[in-house]
């Protein structure tokens, strides 16, 4: 947009004035047109009915001033009923099937229930991706999507037909569920950026408590409408063997746990004992394990050796079977958990809002951490980067004007058009139905730029006026009727430019992004456009007249007493 941006001013300076040179001949245009003092004699249709708007809203500063605060405060008080996601919803429609079978399926029932699973999309998916076991990006838009890495777990990627349902998504649940020992859950999701969903880490330092905030957590998420899919990553277990080595037992042998530890691995993993060079090549030699240990009795028959005799594991350690997490995760060096889920809610803010609420009115074990991350930390950071680049935006613009202006004053009058712009954004979101997403951010971001240049048109030609010798009031009035006309073709030409990225909203390419971003400018233009050919003159004569007014009449009182 810069470079575009630069290089139109290029044109405008060149290309332009010696096209008109050429294409413009003598009497194409009225006597007089170059003399700025005389185009507005000229009195069209909008003239008339600007001209005695701009004159009640000058006679009535202090009312047009309170009609346009109260516009404004009412524009951003739609943000109720906006909702505000990362991303909005659009194009192509595709859903994501994660299926997850309890620890040690065997992968012949996984292909099965991925049958299953499979017959059930099809009446609404002529093309579908399984993956089983090891992790893979699925095809298509709307991000990659991770099958999960044992063959316990299956995910199905397929692309929605155009007569699937709405609801698809719900309608595979009950389809999908009920049945024991097999979780599936179903999200459908849009091509564009990948964004995240429901991610709550739970950190702390004792792990047990940690298991129980996330299954309570967990438990009552669950309950919120807007998240589906909710899910713990403690919420599996798999039995595996444990071996507590007796400190007393074992240094009878002359060992300490750690040496126990090391010889039942052995068994198991075997033994490097040497390198060993075979026609050229370095082979490692090792001693095999004893790769039969199937059971808790075969692992307390093994036997341990010391400097003071040997023994059985069992005789030396207490050896059961007992359930362990699948996976075992940290945060910052400390044992965590997670909390996952897919917000299918078009708000993701309120969702995050809720879900917020609810962390902070349940009771969880002391010392146990719990943060809320995800889309909605997404959105927090995303739209803080915006804001921040907002304000450093007005900033460098009201400093390029107060130094081509050569005024204070009048770069802060040309700033206050800005507000107005974000009365006709809000409202063209409601209207719409559409998000307050980051490529609407974006779009109130370019605003900056497009707003103040219809305030620095209006302004200068004023300024000018009254270089001539015309009062403010006589300054504003000409100025607004002449000016009045290039003002409204630059909105309204910007206006239509964008109009066909509103309308193309199904098409994945042209309005995936573009529809938010093209309905925010639209909005803010018609807007700063009608209320900066009325409220921007009233606080230019407030900043110019009244208020210096205001100071004189001080002074003069100051210095009478």
């Amino acid at each position: 947009v810069c470079f575009a941006l630069i290089a139109s001013l290029a044109v405008a300076l060149t290309a332009v004035p010696v096209m008109a040179a050429y294409l413009i001949k003598p009497g194409d245009l009225p006597e007089g047109v170059g003399e700025d003092a005389e185009v507005e004699d000229e009195n069209n249709l909008l003239q008339r009915a600007y001209t005695p708007i701009l004159q009640w809203a000058l006679r009535r500063k202090a009312a047009t001033l309170l009609a346009a605060a109260i516009i404004t405060v009412a524009g951003f008080g739609l943000i109720a009923f906006v909702p505000v996601n990362l991303f909005s919803a659009g194009g192509d429609r595709f859903i994501n099937i994660r299926m997850t079978l309890p620890p040690g399926t065997p992968i012949s029932e996984t292909m099965a229930q991925v049958d299953a699973v499979e017959s059930a999309v099809s009446p609404y998916s002529e093309v579908y991706v399984s993956t089983v076991g090891g992790a893979v990006e699925a095809f298509g838009a709307g991000g990659a999507s991770q099958a999960p890495s044992g063959v316990n777990q299956a995910t199905i990627f397929a692309t929605l037909s155009e007569s699937a349902p709405e609801d698809v998504s719900a309608i595979l649940r009950r389809e999908l569920g009920g049945v024991e020992g097999r979780r599936v859950n179903v999200a459908e999701v849009s091509p564009g950026p990948p964004q995240a969903g429901l991610d709550v880490r739970i950190t702390g330092a004792n792990y047990d408590d940690i298991t129980e905030a996330a299954r309570l957590l967990t438990r009552e998420l669950r309950t919120l409408d807007g998240v589906e899919n909710v899910a713990s990553d403690v919420s599996e277990a798999r039995d595996e063997i444990v071996v507590e080595v007796d400190p007393p037992r074992a240094a009878a042998l002359g060992l300490d746990a750690r040496q126990v530890a090391l010889q039942v691995s052995q068994y198991i993993v075997g033994q490097r004992v040497a390198d060993v060079t075979l026609n050229g090549e370095t082979v490692a030699a090792r001693i095999a394990g004893a790769g039969d240990i199937d059971g808790v009795e075969k692992a307390r028959a093994l036997m341990v050796s010391g400097p003071l005799g040997s023994a059985a594991l069992g005789d030396v350690a207490d050896v059961r079977v007992q359930p362990g997490p699948v996976a075992i995760s940290r945060t910052d060096g400390s044992r965590s958990a997670g909390v996952t889920g897919d917000v299918t809610s078009d708000n993701a803010q309120a969702i995050g809002a809720e879900i917020q609420a609810k962390i902070d009115s349940l009771d969880f074990p002391p010392g146990v951490n719990v943060a809320n991350g995800g889309v909605f930390s997404q959105i927090t950071q995303g739209f803080q980067d915006i804001f921040i680049a907002m304000a450093v935006g007005v900033a460098l613009v009201y400093l390029v004007m107060v130094a081509t202006l050569g005024s204070l004053r009048n770069p802060f009058v040309i700033i206050t058009s800005m507000p107005l712009a974000l009365i006709g954004v809000m409202a063209a979101l409601a209207i719409t139905g559409r998000s307050l997403s980051l490529p609407a951010m974006m779009g109130a971001l370019m605003l900056i730029g497009i707003v103040v240049a219809n305030a620095i048109v209006l302004i200068s030609f004023v300024e000018q006026l009254r270089g001539r010798g015309m009062s403010v009031h006589e300054a504003l009035m000409r100025g607004g009727r002449v000016r009045l006309r290039p003002i409204l073709m630059t909105a309204i030409t910007t206006s239509i430019a964008l109009v066909p990225l509103t309308i193309f909203t199904e098409d994945q390419e042209a309005g995936l992004i573009g529809a938010d971003l093209a309905t925010v400018v639209i909005g803010g233009l018609v807007s700063s456009t009608a209320l900066t050919l009325i409220v921007v003159p009233v606080v230019y004569t407030l900043m110019n007249e009244s208020l210096p007014a205001l100071f004189r009449r001080r002074a003069a009182a100051g210095g009478g007493g």
